[in-house]
């Protein structure tokens, strides 16, 4: 039996949120902590999210490559820190530090009345009365 419609309709949202919301999360940390591999960066984004996201290895690998396709992100390889295989780091482009700046600028408003986080007077979410 298929799932119920809400099933479908949060997976669908959710799914579509977290494309876009990894994608953000892994420019920043390429931005802030790179040069860096894709194991670093899937452990980033566990530890920055507080185990919130889970990315899995194709997920990372998928939007570290499509940040790339877009010039955000460029990848070279390079030495393993313990004498190992060479891993693929990736490193922010110019572009990809002012399109991050960008981004976080226009998300705060938008983040902040989602989450009803806005100092102004409460919360955005109550009805009158409720404050």
């Amino acid at each position: 039996m298929g799932r119920d419609p809400i099933d479908r309709a949060v997976s669908k949202l959710l799914g579509d949120s977290l494309r876009a919301l990894y994608a953000i999360i892994m420019l920043r940390i390429v931005v802030e902590r790179g040069p860096i591999h894709g194991y670093g960066i899937r452990k980033l984004v566990e530890e920055v999210s507080r185990g919130a996201a889970r990315p899995s290895e194709s997920t990372v690998y998928d939007t570290l490559k499509r940040l790339e396709r877009m010039g955000l992100i460029e990848s070279f390889w390079g030495e393993s820190p313990l004498g190992g295989p060479m891993r693929k780091y990736y490193r922010a482009t110019e572009l990809g530090r002012e399109v991050l700046s960008r981004l976080l600028e226009e998300l705060q408003p938008i983040l902040s009345a989602i989450l009803g986080i806005s100092p102004e007077a409460g919360s955005p979410w109550a009805r009158s009365g409720d404050s």
